[in-house]
């Protein structure tokens, strides 16, 4: 007869998969919790629905009929399915997850390569990290904490400026040895600059146009070469030797440090914003205090530390 478009209640088929699985009523019962019977009954109540027999009681046990045998791994695998993404949404483990927002750029070039040390100080907390190319400071409603790039008014939250910024220009070092004259480092003709390929995060054409502004150099409309809407995209650009990046120095700080590239102006231009943390304003729990406290200690000889008090609103 024709079966009706609706699945089998799910406690038969959850019955007859792990009777089927164990081929024994006994340890299918124990397994779930329920009377010898209760099994035998859902079974039935299954076979009934599909219209098929599913087992042949033999006295060894239970012996798989065909369509069984073919039912059993799609049954088997949907249930697996089920707990793994159960457990993976709703079941923690014993340890506390700590909820960081924050832009990608950060997340790659400062945030990753420092998480071991936090994890090996605090291997009792678990971090789930939500990551944007455009955090907006409303990244915390569903987060503990967020790190976001940004000028300040995020009302409604307690924030602290943590990271002052610089604008500059950076190259790699194979680009700088190709276009100066062995022995220089650094740029000193804007035309220069002007005509060797640039490039540039999105959004920050008016930045190029402020920093020769700044220089007296008025009317500079760039044209980069490559774009990209994360900064760590255009800096592996340029450590590649493509061209010149205009940016943020704090995204650039690992990359100086370690020689990937160079400072290729004498010229920073002071941010308006920088780098804040943000809170909600509300009781600080001892995992969110724990991550702050790591992230202050990280800070602390940063040349790009800053030192402003909290403010809430």
């Amino acid at each position: 007869m024709p079966l009706p478009q609706v699945l089998p209640p799910l406690n038969a088929l959850r019955a007859f998969e792990v009777a089927a699985r164990l081929k024994n009523l006994a340890k299918a019962a124990a397994e779930l919790h329920v009377t010898q019977g209760a099994v035998s009954q859902q079974i039935k109540l299954l076979e009934q629905y599909l219209d098929t027999q599913l087992f042949y009681r033999r006295a060894r046990g239970l012996e798989l009929t065909d369509s069984a045998k073919a039912y059993l791994p799609v049954l088997t695998q949907a249930f697996t399915s089920m707990q793994a993404t159960t457990n993976e949404l709703f079941v923690s483990d014993y340890r506390p997850t700590i909820k960081v927002a924050c832009g990608t750029t950060f997340a790659q070039c400062w945030l990753m390569p420092r998480l071991p040390k936090f994890f090996k100080k605090h291997p009792e907390y678990r971090l789930r990290l939500l990551s944007s190319a455009w955090p907006t400071g409303q990244s915390v409603n569903d987060a503990d904490v967020e790190i976001c790039h940004g000028e300040g008014g995020f009302s409604g939250y307690r924030v602290q400026r943590i990271i002052k910024e610089d604008w500059m220009l950076v190259a790699s070092p194979s680009f700088v040895r190709t276009h100066l004259e062995e022995g220089n480092s650094q740029f000193t003709d804007l035309e220069q600059i002007k005509a060797l390929p640039l490039i540039s995060t999105l959004g920050f054409k008016m930045g190029w146009r402020n920093w020769f502004s700044d220089l007296g150099d008025d009317g500079f409309q760039p044209e980069p070469l490559f774009e990209s809407n994360h900064t760590s995209t255009a800096l592996e650009m340029t450590e590649a030797g493509v061209g010149i990046l205009f940016g943020l120095s704090f995204c650039f700080r690992s990359a100086l440090d370690e020689g990937k590239v160079l400072k290729v102006h004498e010229h920073t231009m002071p941010a308006e914003g920088g780098q804040y943390l943000i809170l909600p304003n509300a009781t600080i729990t001892p995992k969110v205090d724990a991550f702050c406290a790591w992230l202050m200690e990280e800070l602390a000889d940063h040349p790009e530390r800053d030192n402003l008090e909290w403010s809430s609103s």
